[in-house]
């Protein structure tokens, strides 16, 4: 199955732009000792050091396009919307006891 590659400017990279890039990296002329890694996505709590643990759910298609739409409409992430979600439903229990 072909897979489109697309650069951070929005270019679509055809085979053959494919192609010279891993000729240039096989060259052996590229010299990537220099080359500074970026840094990942922040921790979500930095005063944890392990990693966030990732939780997998369904949802019908309806629920999820109303989440995604109401996200959007409040510039938040699906996932920001989840965790305060959780995060209410937690601190609901522990108040109750």
């Amino acid at each position: 199955m072909a897979r489109t590659v697309t650069t951070k400017s929005g270019r679509v990279l055809t085979d053959d732009d494919i192609d010279k890039i891993a000729d240039w990296f096989e060259s052996g002329n590229v010299d990537i000792s220099t080359w500074e890694r970026r840094p990942g996505r922040p921790r979500l709590d930095p005063a944890t050091p392990e990693h966030a643990p990732r939780i997998a759910v369904r949802v019908p298609g309806s629920l999820h396009r109303r989440v995604t739409a109401k996200a959007a409409r409040e510039r938040r992430s699906v996932s920001q919307v989840v965790r305060s979600l959780l995060e209410d439903y937690v601190a609901s229990r522990e108040s109750q006891g």
